[in-house]
């Protein structure tokens, strides 16, 4: 212990005598290891981490594949049969979200809210942190549960919650318990606040068609019986299933179970789809590892006299080596230490950065024992790396040369070995954000079927008024002054499937489908920009009373009516017969990567919803409309609650924010990695002339201009970067299939990325090299040839 102790003393007087390769060392490992474990701890609690259950390993999905191979959630009757009929589980549970409207007394809100059936909390084993949780078999009505989330922030904490009654939906329901923290149901990610008991559920939001066989909402979770299998489970839940449909009560012909672990259910595609970023941290770890090599040989060699002397001493190589490990020990602990700090602020700042504005999204994302333990592995790896090479050097040390201070070439081609290695590491992250950047401007390029650039301000509301009130709101809004005309439909396009929404479709010679739509006023295409390509919009005249009409998008056309025009044929939806009266652009309705699938659009008039974004066409920008607007309609509305104002060119923006935020992470990864090469190139290069001092001014004195020597200096860093950069397009080369699954309409080996990004780092690399060249060239040959 008391050697150790002295060891300590020696290494922090060693690393004070060199604040500034100290700092500049801290510094790097804390970039690297705070990115890479806040990286971490997204992924861990977007795919890795179990839910805060009992025994999850003993639970599965239950859900349903259609005829088409399409995975579906199941029907509240084939809930009830695989419940009933079932002999494998101990229990099924199920959950169906909504977002009702809750009347705090000083606003409104629309919290997550979650139907589960009664047994909820006992077959997941969740225990509630205050009060009580409703239970199988106890028929509690008039309930719900909120989560500890709700109570604190939005609810502030009241230490008189139980008992107190909130008017939910249609109905008033009363809080028995809070949940723990941490607890938001069993859909990870999404924020559920409050749980009701399932048929009070029904009654609160008024879901008349909650038991039909066509409404397949419900998600399901049931527990294995201790010795049952999956397959086992598979052939009960589609006997179950089957019987169902003989009965006539299946919500669609030839449907099958589908029974998946709960804990692995989507974690291969999850992780798949993140292994890029992982790898893209590893390659951030492995840069700063190689740069405190770096630092750790240029230190041995600038303490080579002191090694002879201690050697000379009588100081065996195990004290060395020893010394040398606590001091890069204390180096790799050090930045860890500053890692874990960067890293917890990065967590903080996390919701803000993945999923702003959007509060019924919470991944629990969080600094934890698994975190800590992801740093200390870097750490370790970090201090191997860091220490190895440098350690192996001194260990070869012989006493007659370390004497006399001469340099030796391994320390030499290990220096440029690793410079090497850092520029080759970097230019694969370079690679990596440049395809991403690329990405994300093809992304940005797409066009939905409406004009993006249109001057446009979206309202997101709620009525609970008559459908005829709508159109009277629209014309007082257009007579705002700036406003130049008003339209309006259930949602705007690329905010989501609208709850999962379709219409059955029925065409002769064609099963029975099922498609997406909306329903738009008669100005929505004129005002969002959207394209009729043939026939026409929706008039005044479509209302109730009319004739039933419709209009699809051109691959609905082509599909179905591929040899005559679409204009004029009749389908059944949802079991009343519409016309085709217009055909309308393709262009992604749900997100923007999708291909284009059939959709369909229904006039607002014929099929009104209470959910309802207005969208208000302005002839200057949109942004300085929007106080005017929310103030309007709040002062000329009571039944109208908005939700959401927000312009068209942001609502773009939110819609591609998760190929945003790649390019940003990627991005942030690169730059933070070519200022880790950059220092590490810079380091060896100023060392590499401070050595050759002697040698310079000789050739200074024997006719050698300035420019010639540093053209020297830049032409050694050049070569090192020439062969780094082909290094790095193998690594890219070889991670080509993690990161082709983030890309849109960009190859993993595009050769104009590559180009580019090489050229990144190489102008880095060379203004990296650049103060050492002008060094060099300013070496005067009285004061080199005295210091030989």
């Amino acid at each position: 212990m008391d050697t150790l102790l002295q060891d300590l003393r020696v290494a922090v007087r060693a690393l004070a005598r060199k604040p500034g390769v100290t700092l500049l060392a801290v510094a790097s490992l804390g970039l690297a290891i705070g990115f890479s474990t806040a990286a971490f701890s997204v992924l861990d609690a977007y795919a890795l981490r179990d839910l805060p259950v009992s025994a999850p390993g003993q639970l599965v999905w239950l859900s349903a594949t259609t005829r088409e191979q399409r995975s579906d959630i199941l029907s509240w009757p084939e809930y009830e049969a695989l419940a009933a009929r079932t002999h494998c589980f101990t229990g099924i549970l199920t959950e169906n979200r909504r977002g009702p409207r809750v009347k705090l007394p000083d606003r409104d809100q629309f919290p997550i809210t979650a139907g589960v059936s009664d047994n909820y909390f006992d077959l997941l084993g969740v225990k509630p942190a205050k009060g009580e949780l409703f239970h199988a078999g106890k028929g509690q009505d008039g309930v719900m549960v909120i989560s500890d989330r709700y109570w604190h922030q939005t609810l502030e904490g009241d230490a008189a919650i139980l008992g107190r009654s909130l008017p939910v939906g249609s109905g008033v329901l009363k809080i028995i318990g809070v949940l723990p923290p941490g607890f938001h149901g069993i859909r990870r990610g999404i924020a559920v606040d409050l749980f009701v008991p399932m048929q009070g559920f029904f009654g609160s939001l008024q879901m008349a068609r909650a038991n039909s066989l066509r409404f397949t909402d419900y998600e399901a979770i049931a527990r294995l019986r201790p010795g049952t299998g999956i397959e086992q489970a598979q052939k009960e839940a589609d006997a179950a299933l089957r019987q169902l449909e003989k009965d006539g009560l299946a919500a669609a012909p030839d449907r099958k179970a589908a029974v998946e672990r709960f804990t692995t259910k989507g974690l291969r595609d999850k992780v798949e789809s993140n292994a890029a970023f992982l790898g893209l941290m590893v390659l951030l770890v492995l840069i700063a590892a190689a740069n405190l090599a770096n630092l750790r040989l240029v230190d041995n060699e600038g303490r080579r006299r002191e090694t002879g002397i201690r050697l000379a001493l009588g100081a065996g190589r195990t004290d060395l080596a020893r010394q040398h490990l606590v001091e890069t020990l204390l180096l790799s602990g050090s930045g860890t230490a500053v890692g874990l700090l960067l890293a917890a602020w990065l967590i903080q700042a996390a919701p803000a950065l993945f999923y702003a504005g959007q509060s019924y999204i919470d991944y629990s994302i969080r600094l934890d024992l698994r975190t800590f333990g992801f740093s200390s592995i870097a750490l370790v790896a970090v201090a191997v790396i860091g220490a190895a090479i440098p350690w192996s050097d001194a260990w070869r040390r012989r006493i007659s040369p370390a004497l006399q201070g001469a340099r030796t070439t391994g320390s030499s081609r290990w220096l440029s070995g690793l410079v090497i290695a850092q520029m080759a590491l970097v230019t694969a992250v370079t690679c990596s954000a440049g395809l991403l950047w690329r990405s994300l401007d093809k992304i940005a390029a797409t066009r939905p079927a409406m004009n993006p650039d249109a001057r446009v301000l979206l309202v997101d509301g709620w009525t609970e008024a008559p459908p005829a009130t709508i159109e009277p709101l629209g014309n007082r809004l257009a007579g705002l002054p700036g406003v130049e005309r008003v339209a309006w439909a259930r949602r705007a396009m690329l905010s989501g499937s609208l709850g999962g929404a379709v219409v059955d479709v029925e065409m002769a010679g064609q099963p029975k489908m099922e498609f997406h739509f909306n329903q738009v006023s008669p100005s929505y295409f004129e005002t969002t920009g959207a394209r009729v390509l043939s026939g026409r919009s929706f008039k005044q005249s479509d209302g109730p009373a009319a004739t039933l009409v419709t209009m699809v998008n051109a691959t609905f056309a082509g599909r179905f009516f591929p040899d005559r025009q679409a204009i004029g044929e009749w389908i059944r939806v949802s079991g009343k017969d519409r016309q085709i009266v217009g055909v309308v652009e393709d262009g992604p309705s749900i997100a923007l990567r999708e291909t284009p699938e059939p959709y369909l659009y229904f006039p607002f008039a014929q099929m009104p919803d209470g959910e309802l974004t207005l969208f208000i066409a302005t002839r200057n920008d949109p942004e300085t409309m929007t106080a005017t607007v929310r103030s309007f309609i709040r002062s000329s509305d009571k039944v109208f609650i908005i939700l959401r104002i927000q312009t068209l060119r942001l609502h773009m923006r939110r819609a591609r924010s998760s190929e945003q935020l790649a390019a940003e992470l990627t991005g942030s990864l690169a730059a933070v990695g070519l200022l880790l090469a950059a220092a590490g190139l810079f380091g060896v290069t100023l060392y590499a002339v401070a050595k050759r001092t002697p040698e310079l001014g000789v050739r200074v004195a024997m006719g050698a201009t300035p420019g010639a020597l540093a053209r020297q200096v830049l032409k050694e860093a050049a070569m090192q970067i020439a062969i780094a950069i082909p290094l790095g397009w193998a690594l890219s080369y070889v991670g080509r299939s993690a990161i082709q699954k983030l890309l849109y309409g960009v190859a993993a080996d595009d050769p104009w990325t590559f180009a580019v990004a090489s050229v990144v780092v190489a102008a880095v690399g060379c203004v990296a090299a650049m103060h050492p060249a002008l060094r060099a060239a300013r070496i005067d040959p009285m004061t080199a040839l005295r210091h030989e």
